[in-house]
């Protein structure tokens, strides 16, 4: 497994120097599978990079039934961006699939960062980028291809997703049943 740094340099082109100097804002924390990192109706003011661990982003809909939208793996941002950026109630839950170790950072050291050093600044911007790329294809993936294909594209985005995720949660987020989940995994 690569480390955090090794995965902040290759996915998002930080440099060394300026990967410390982001971490050295950042605190470590220890979570336990099943936490919740973000409760829905809470405002967060800091954001979450994911050190070890698996999480899920999702929401209850109108039925009561638990919809998954976004799993997040080493090196992945968690932070529900509405809240993030305009303070405002999340309306999500991200929840922990593992034990897990993340790095905290506040919105305002993060801001102060943003001012102060082109590099980080570029790096956030990266960091919407990747964002709203990653709403863009699971929307056009949900909107315009059958199961099968958008649970290729899962297995191939995140290969060890089977072993991390239960398939509730993978079926959940494809938009399927676990019935059809079952079924699509025997054909391949």
């Amino acid at each position: 497994m690569k480390s955090i740094k090794e995965l902040f340099l290759n996915k998002y082109g930080l440099s060394g120097e300026n990967f410390d100097l982001l971490k050295s804002f950042m605190t470590e924390h220890k979570k336990s599978k099943g936490d919740i990192l973000i409760h829905e109706g809470e405002v967060h003011h800091s954001i979450y990079f994911i050190k070890t661990g698996a999480m899920r982003s999702y929401y209850i809909n109108k039925k009561g039934k638990d919809v998954t939208y976004w799993f997040g793996f080493e090196g992945d941002i968690a932070a529900s961006l509405g809240n993030f950026i305009n303070s405002k109630p999340s309306l999500e839950n991200i929840e922990l699939l593992e034990d897990s170790v993340v790095l905290k950072i506040s919105k305002s050291k993060l801001l102060e960062l943003y001012e102060t050093n082109l590099e980080l600044a570029n790096f956030g911007r990266k960091l919407a980028e990747l964002a709203l790329l990653e709403m863009e294809e699971q929307i056009l993936l949900t909107q315009f291809t059958d199961a099968k294909s958008r649970y290729l594209k899962l297995i191939d985005k995140f290969p060890q997703i089977l072993r991390r995720v239960k398939l509730g949660h993978i079926s959940s987020y494809l938009g399927i049943t676990q019935v059809t989940l079952s079924r699509i995994r025997s054909e391949k």
